[in-house]
């Protein structure tokens, strides 16, 4: 993981796998296998999103856009609300769909 030029805390760690490999939580293991590919997936989207604002905030301010620049980015107050509030956005829209239910009648709990 790179140094980071800053005091602010960071919600960066390593990835620790839980104890679950094997356990089947969907009933089939390939749908568990789609589900984590679909999570992946949506992970690496926002990650690749925010590597881009970052990119477009460097630019902006006329600064060298290299990968330490990148890398030791912080974003103003501002840039964090606006950026939080659209990663709230595309989770809704891209997940929102595995909270329904089809043809049960019944209702899901709100997201």
């Amino acid at each position: 993981m790179p140094k980071l030029n800053s005091d602010r805390a960071t919600h960066t760690v390593s990835f620790i796998p839980g104890d679950t490999r094997g356990t089947v939580f969907l009933g089939n293991p390939v749908l568990d296998n789609m589900m984590h590919v679909i999570f992946a997936m949506g992970a690496e989207m926002w990650t690749t999103k925010r590597r881009l604002k970052i990119v477009e905030s460097l630019l902006a301010a006329k600064r060298d856009v290299t990968p330490e620049a990148i890398e030791n980015y912080v974003p103003t107050p501002e840039e964090d609300a606006a950026w939080t509030a659209e990663r709230d956005s595309i989770v809704k829209t891209m997940y929102s769909a595995l909270t329904q239910v089809a043809n049960s009648g019944a209702t899901a709990p709100p997201v």
